[in-house]
């Protein structure tokens, strides 16, 4: 086996290992670490100029939805980004998911082709590289961008919201009130954490402090509603997808 192609290999498999550990972590049960994701989401506060709100706990996202009634939709931020009134602040729901986005960009910006890999193949213009399994996409030689795109990032997000917090949002009723997952954020966060534990990205001591927040909130905490001065999160299920309240969620 050359030594690129070793390195792709073994590179690979130490991503699958990271990956897996995050999809352990997004289907976690058990209870909540209420003060580590406390801490995080104080964190999330301050960076975007935030003071630490009150923290109200509930046992399910079932039971957190009377308390959040009065929080902005989706389609609510979409709203202000177009049309944004004169002399208003922002939801602190859209600048928490624009400090998100820029975490995301910035991350992106510092992934780049590795050493390793081999002049891709050719293939018809816009058209997607074949859905191949990793180690056939290894040997006809994919970029290992797209493989750990497709293999770590997608098929996260394909098993914890497809299979966890899109149903579970339908069961509590379209629009909900924005929110984010806590530990079934981990899809995305499996992807970036997979580039720097195999030593092939480097984001710098700022972008590594953000991520590293975010991974204690994913370890630590179900979803979560922030609003300017509280901040409601769930606790995790108590055994597979049936929270501590009894309410479960149906793929």
């Amino acid at each position: 086996m050359s030594a690129p192609r070793h390195q792709r290999a073994a590179s690979w498999q130490r991503a699958a290992e990271i990956r897996d550990e995050w999809a352990a972590h997004g289907i976690a049960c058990g209870p909540a670490d209420r003060a580590l994701a406390e801490d995080a989401v104080t964190r999330l506060y301050h960076r975007i100029g935030r003071p630490r709100p009150e923290f109200t706990w509930v046992r399910s996202p079932h039971e957190a939805q009377s308390l959040v009634t009065h929080l902005p939709t989706l389609q609510d931020l979409y709203r202000w980004v177009k049309h944004p009134p004169v002399g208003e602040r922002p939801p602190l729901a859209s600048d928490l998911a624009a400090a998100l986005s820029h975490l995301r960009g910035a991350m992106d910006d510092r992934i780049s082709t590795p050493w390793f890999d081999p002049k891709p193949p050719k293939r018809e213009k816009d058209k997607p590289w074949p859905d191949q399994a990793p180690d056939k996409a290894l040997d006809f030689g994919i970029p290992f961008v797209d493989i750990m795109r497709r293999h770590v990032r997608d098929t996260l997000y394909a098993r914890l919201a497809h299979g966890f917090y899109l149903p579970g949002r339908r069961s509590l009723g379209a629009p909900g009130p924005v929110c984010w997952y806590g530990q079934q954020e981990a899809h995305w966060i499996a992807y970036y954490d997979a580039w720097r534990r195999t030593g092939l990205a480097a984001y710098g001591s700022t972008l590594d402090t953000e991520l590293d927040n975010w991974q204690t909130l994913a370890r630590n905490a179900g979803w979560f509603w922030p609003d300017e001065h509280r901040c409601v999160i769930s606790e995790r299920p108590t055994h597979g997808t049936t929270f501590p309240d009894g309410w479960t969620i149906t793929p």
